[in-house]
């Protein structure tokens, strides 16, 4: 087990959840309620058998709303949780978000932790204390930033996770290795086949490594903009699109945000940021984690208009993330019906 700290969290890597409390022995002090992914709890049964003040969620997108909020709250004062109690979320992204956002304006604002079961929300979503829901079908326009005390990585969770959501969490993966590390993106490329399903975690080491190379990029630009002032935004990179194309389409985060990568380069291309033999190469390094990348069929105006609704857009601007180089960022401060224009 390797630990890692982001701002007040501690972030516990390869963990093992049956020694959840031998780990953290201040959980044993407090009152705890467990918000499970319902899925989660469905298969990994056993591992809850000796829990007390479970709560389950469905983990679809469409949880992430305010009325499954205030279902959420009723559930925990029907437990008697009250303010010193703990919370811990157990589930992938929607489950992180969730839990978050309703620990941290419970009784305005009680201690949680994160137990994520999903690739994407190991090495992305639990990370960096940004926690919300959707609204008017425009993603995380209600959050706090607030950070868990822990983070508690168990990769045996990942074994009842299905192909498509396994390679789902390398769109965020790919992601930091194109706005930050030219060595993190050639490790990728060069265990392509390794990391094509769970099976890569028998290769614990290189599987531990790929894990601790991404959380460590995201936690590079959080400790220095945790506000999301500056530097932080590069973190965005595939994402002005790819919320825009989550919102209205039926994709996955990581397909979205693998459209919108995709976007993002073809416009820094244009605008002779990026080389187009760096194009080609990131694109290849999607599709051969089997990620989608044929974004012909999308309506641009649409997801201009989606676009405007972002809750980065600042009237009619929005800084768009663009690459220079592989392993570097830089912030693009664009008018949002120029996008496709400049």
């Amino acid at each position: 087990m390797r630990q890692l700290s982001c701002n007040k969290e501690i972030i516990y890597l390869n963990s093992d959840f049956s020694k959840l409390h031998q780990i953290i022995p201040e959980l044993l002090e407090k009152d705890v309620f467990y918000i499970i992914d319902e899925s989660v709890y469905l298969f990994h049964s056993s591992k809850f058998s000796a829990l007390k003040n479970i709560i389950l969620v469905p983990s679809a997108e469409k949880t992430k709303s305010i009325s499954h909020v205030e279902v959420i709250i009723n559930q925990l004062l029907n437990l008697n949780a009250n303010r010193k109690s703990f919370v811990i979320g157990i589930g992938g992204g929607v489950i992180c978000d969730l839990v978050g956002f309703v620990s941290s304006i419970f009784m305005r604002g009680v201690d949680f932790g994160f137990i994520p079961t999903t690739l994407l929300s190991m090495t992305d979503a639990s990370i960096g204390g940004k926690n919300g829901v959707n609204f008017n079908s425009i993603k995380n326009l209600i959050g706090v930033i607030n950070d868990p005390k822990f983070i508690f990585i168990d990769y045996s969770f990942l074994k009842t996770l299905p192909n498509k959501e396994w390679l789902n969490g390398f769109s965020e993966i790919i992601k930091h290795a194109c706005i930050c590390s030219i060595k993190f993106f050639n490790f990728l490329e060069n265990n392509s086949k390794i990391f094509k399903s769970y099976k890569a975690c028998e290769n614990l080491a290189k599987f531990d490594q790929l894990v601790f190379d991404s959380i460590s990029i995201k936690i590079d630009y959080v400790k220095s903009d945790k506000n999301e002032i500056g530097r932080r935004k590069l973190l965005n990179f595939g994402h002005t699109f790819g919320h825009a194309i989550e919102s209205k389409y039926s994709l996955t985060h990581g397909e979205s945000v693998s459209l919108g990568i995709v976007f993002s380069n073809e416009i820094a291309n244009s605008l002779k940021f990026l080389s187009l033999e760096s194009n080609i190469r990131v694109r290849k390094l999607l599709s051969d984690y089997s990620l989608p990348i044929n974004i012909s069929s999308f309506d641009k105006q649409s997801l201009t208009n989606l676009i405007y609704k972002d809750k980065k857009s600042s009237k009619d601007k929005i800084d768009f993330i663009v690459l220079n180089k592989i392993g570097s960022a830089l912030i693009h401060s664009v008018k949002i019906k120029e996008i496709f224009n400049e």
